[in-house]
């Protein structure tokens, strides 16, 4: 699993990073997994010798088959992003990405599951302490202390998302992504009790399946069918975060400046174009934005 997410971060670089810094972070990405990986399970040399071999046709297979998807959706975004989005846009966006997450988690797991097999009790113990160390930090910074402290850090998070994007926000646009988080506190609380429920699911699928075939697509459906061990609250709050996240893009599509939306397009370029990079395929000749 951690060999999913982190591969999934590396690639989609271009939510949290610069432009420059995207090929860098993918091309550099098994480094990285494999540290992550070490750190979350303490392998032994047999086992990083396997992981490695695994991790480079993961990483192979992603760069040939996903990479171009990406392309692909985001120059079908940056022609609704030019046009003006709709809520129709985001739905169809939101879509689209958990399609290629869960492409990549089935391949990934599929992948590794022959190293988990092989897990002892000594690097359970390991992986369970990792887990809990991370879980203490993330409640720290959004779940302690007065609700007034845990708005600040969820709407800033929320403001540098969007700044990622457009630049800077008006304060009109502040205010309306603060609202949103607002009236979404409970969100971050069910998504950080469903995060500690699907670890220790996955810990105690790895306990208990010895075997690569059976744990494999047990193991799958943690990421591709989360909706079977989710809460009846959080699936009805996910719907409600959901569209109501679609309607905050929508109303701030609509405020965006010429520069903002200008930004907007030279960024969603410069990610295809990392992208396309990546795979091996050269940039087209494109109008700018102000056309």
């Amino acid at each position: 699993m951690t060999a999913v997410r982190a591969l999934l971060v590396a690639c989609l670089a271009a939510l949290l990073a610069s432009c420059s810094a995207v090929r860098l972070a993918y091309n550099n990405a098994e480094g990285l997994i494999r540290f992550e990986a070490d750190d979350y399970f303490d392998f032994d040399d047999a086992q990083a010798l396997e992981f490695r071999g695994r991790l480079t046709r993961l990483h192979n297979w992603h760069r040939e088959a996903e990479l171009p998807a990406y392309v692909g959706l985001l120059e079908a975004a940056r022609t609704k992003a030019t046009l003006g989005v709709k809520k129709a846009d985001v739905v169809w966006a939101i879509a689209a990405l958990r399609n290629r997450y869960h492409v990549a988690a089935e391949r990934a797991v599929e992948e590794v599951a022959p190293i988990l097999v092989t897990l002892r009790d000594r690097q359970f113990r390991v992986l369970e302490k990792k887990l809990a160390e991370r879980n203490r930090k993330f409640e720290k910074e959004f779940l302690s202390g007065e609700e007034r402290k845990q708005h600040r850090a969820r709407t800033k998070r929320t403001w540098e998302r969007f700044h990622d994007w457009i630049g800077d926000l008006s304060d009109e646009q502040e205010a309306r992504i603060e609202r949103f988080v607002r009236e979404h506190a409970r969100h971050t609380a069910l998504r950080f009790e469903d995060r500690k429920h699907w670890q220790r699911e996955a810990v105690s699928l790895m306990r208990q399946y010895r075997n690569p075939a059976e744990l494999a697509p047990r193991l799958a459906a943690i990421f591709t069918r989360p909706e079977t061990r989710r809460s009846a609250e959080y699936l009805r709050e996910a719907v409600r975060w959901e569209a109501n996240l679609a309607d905050l893009i929508v109303d701030i599509d609509r405020t965006l400046t010429l520069e903002q939306r200008s930004r907007l397009i030279k960024r969603i370029d410069n990610y295809a174009d990392d992208f396309r990079a990546l795979a091996g395929e050269a940039a087209p000749p494109r109008a700018t934005a102000a056309n």
